[in-house]
């Protein structure tokens, strides 16, 4: 299979192309093409046109062109979910999930689209306006630049993609090197559901090239999910632009109590190891109040050593191979640090290098210069301690420089609400793991881990801008 880029509607070969392989079987999925600076500079030079064509639909058509989209996620959801199976190595159960997420991310748009208001304000509040009114609208803000990651191939996109669509923006995408296809078979869909060609671009490009397109006043708004690192460094060189950054994590959960550990610890422990830990609110860092720890480690070890490791299209699956080989040696120098450093190992790591897969690690006394103690993992770990106050819980959580969400289980009514006061995170998830989330939410972190919200209404607010008339 070749997959060509996609320049302002037209599907176009390159002279670069790169084999994409499956991260478990190794088997090549497609050659993908990338961009040369002559493409980039066509995307770029092809926006104030692209965006006319965005803003120029009117609302029914947008509203035809989702409920179309809805239609082809109901008819290829399976063929769309073994897809992201083999291209991301997600185990099927989970990638399945992220096809029934997908129905849910294009139903709300569709029905936003209906939704989107403006308002009418009284302009005589002088005596020099009177007779006046203001009616205000939001108009798109401009071209988006969308900046996606792997491990969800198919609705990250879309949590771009949709608000775009519901917004009137010419949409870019950069979809993540390690799975790129699912972004394309989106594309593909987006065409037939009838957005403008000129309006939609997909392209797999290297470092230099996307940086090109970051830095150009060409696109309006640049959204970006990944890591802390690369997302910063990006907001540097994204000047006069709107900057949204959905980046790490090391989600925490607190058990303060609870009256069923054992289903607790299933939860919690599928939350961390899910799709090999590859996700930025799977559970990271454990705290366990101090009567409770004994009983609570049990039954997580007995629940963690259940998961099934291995090929992540077998449907018993929980986790499976690291997407790619600098993902694997990273986790393995990580584990290392933390041996010599001290930590105790309570779930050790079973690894088998050919096939970048390691199984559910549980570590204690993890030293606070580790790596896996101060970063976002993105692998099959945790980390757990106990605790004795639910303020040393609260400041715990609140030592790590990321704050995406955080799980609490308390049948308090008042200590929920001082978490919700007192944990510096963007969300908290009550007697549930933090790697809960649903599409029509406002999603996003504090401190290192993002600016702005996802969520379809919350991104279709950061994507448009009000504009008020006065007469």
């Amino acid at each position: 299979m070749f997959q060509p880029l996609l320049i302002a509607g037209e599907w176009t070969p390159s002279s670069e192309v790169h084999l994409l392989r499956a991260p478990y079987s190794g088997e090549i999925l497609a050659e993908v093409a990338y961009a040369q600076p002559s493409h980039i500079q066509a995307i770029i030079e092809s926006q104030a046109q692209a965006q006319k064509a965005a803003s120029a639909l009117p609302t029914y058509r947008r509203y035809e062109i989702l409920c179309r989209l809805l239609e082809w996620i109901e008819t290829y959801g399976e063929e769309m979910a073994q897809l992201i199976a083999r291209e991301a190595g997600k185990p099927l159960r989970y990638a399945r999930l992220e096809v029934q997420r997908a129905r849910l991310t294009i139903g709300i748009g569709r029905d936003l689209v209906r939704l989107m208001e403006g308002e009418i304000q009284a302009g005589d509040l002088s005596p020099s306006a009177e007779g006046r009114w203001i009616l205000m609208r939001r108009v798109p803000m401009g071209p988006l630049l969308a900046i996606t990651p792997f491990n969800f191939p198919l609705n990250l996109v879309l949590h771009k993609v949709v608000p775009a669509v519901v917004a009137g923006c010419a949409i870019t995408l950069k979809p993540a090197p390690q799975a790129p296809l699912s972004a394309c078979r989106l594309a593909h869909a987006l065409l037939e559901a009838g957005w403008p060609p000129s309006a939609l671009s997909v392209v797999s490009v290297g470092v230099p090239l996307a940086e090109e397109m970051v830095r150009s006043p060409a696109f309006r708004i640049l959204s970006f999910t990944g890591s802390a690192a690369v997302g910063w460094h990006l907001q540097t060189l994204a000047t006069r632009k709107k900057v949204i950054l959905e980046l790490g994590g090391s989600a925490a959960v607190i058990i303060q109590d609870t009256p069923q550990l054992e289903n607790v610890a299933q939860a919690v422990a599928e939350a961390a190891y899910l799709y090999a830990g590859q996700v930025c609110i799977s559970v990271q860092r454990i705290f366990v109040e101090k009567t409770l720890y004994d009983a609570f480690l049990a039954a997580y070890l007995s629940a963690a050593s259940a998961l099934k490791v291995g090929d992540p299209l077998e449907e018993e699956t929980h986790l499976s191979s690291l997407i790619d080989e600098r993902s694997y040696q990273r986790v393995m120098n990580w584990l290392t640090e933390a041996r010599l450093g001290g930590a105790r190992e309570l779930l050790p790591a079973v690894c088998e290098p050919e096939r970048r897969l390691i199984s559910p690690m549980l570590l204690t006394d993890l030293p606070p210069h580790t790596h896996f103690a101060r970063e976002e993992a993105f692998a099959p770990f945790a980390e757990i301690r106990s605790y004795e106050s639910i303020e040393e819980a609260f400041a715990l959580v609140n030592a790590s420089p990321y704050g995406i969400q955080a799980g609490i289980y308390t049948d308090s009514q008042s200590l929920l609400k001082r978490a919700f006061l007192e944990l510096e995170v963007g969300s908290i998830v009550h007697n549930a793991p933090p790697t809960f989330r649903i599409d029509s939410m406002p999603y996003g972190g504090v401190k290192g881990s993002g600016l702005g919200r996802e969520g379809i209404k919350y991104a279709v607010l950061e994507y448009t801008e009000p504009k008020a008339l006065v007469w």
